[in-house]
């Protein structure tokens, strides 16, 4: 199942933010290498960070999402949306079931 997750930057937490910034980043870059995530980055205002990310449950991804480590050191909060994904790419293309098998190396 796919699960989005919003990841809210807190009133007055921009200078802990820039200073862990290294470490968040390296986790997305493991959870990208896991196949748990498909995409993430920032809003355009950088107000919110978004992930998607394929999980078992929705208790697994909240679990997955809470160790980010802005989520850990207080300077973002999380939400995690379940996601229904029905399509991917172009009607032509790669399907939700593909896009699943790719995110896990088959």
């Amino acid at each position: 199942m796919w699960y989005i997750v919003l990841s809210r930057s807190l009133p007055g937490q921009e200078e802990s933010k820039q200073q862990n910034y290294e470490e968040h980043r390296q986790w997305l870059d493991e959870q990208h290498r896991a196949g748990r995530l498909l995409f993430s980055g920032p809003t355009s205002d950088r107000s919110y960070g978004i992930y998607i990310m394929l999980a078992s449950s929705k208790s697994e991804a909240e679990r997955i999402a809470a160790q980010d480590p802005h989520h850990v050191r207080g300077i973002r909060s999380m939400e995690v949306l379940e996601w229904n994904a029905h399509r991917a790419f172009r009607l032509d293309g790669p399907t939700i079931a593909d896009v699943e098998r790719m995110a896990r190396g088959k």
